[in-house]
């Protein structure tokens, strides 16, 4: 799914939510702040470990320049993911 079609679905979750009385609009509002900018990160970070895989390729080989991104890349949707969690919990919090 590209990154685009990504954010639809989010806006479209948090619309939904709005819509039951989960969260309020100033909270939908800010849920999707912060999903820009936990997605500027995501692509900053992307950014700066492209030229260390190149490096791990040429000292390491590509399957071990492959495992640690796999790695790397895991750890970074973990994050992400207990942010976002962190983002709903605060939000459906502040409204009950």
């Amino acid at each position: 799914m590209d990154p685009e079609q990504r954010r639809r679905e989010w806006l479209e979750r948090l619309q939904a939510m709005r819509e039951i009385g989960a969260i309020e609009a100033s909270d939908e509002n800010a849920l999707i702040r912060q999903y820009d900018e936990r997605a500027q990160r995501l692509r900053e970070e992307l950014s700066r470990i492209t030229p260390e895989y190149l490096q791990r390729v040429a000292r390491d080989g590509e399957d071990e320049a492959k495992r640690w991104l796999a790695e790397t890349a895991e750890a970074m949707g973990r994050r992400d993911g207990e942010e976002t969690r962190q983002a709903l919990a605060a939000a459906t919090r502040n409204h009950a």
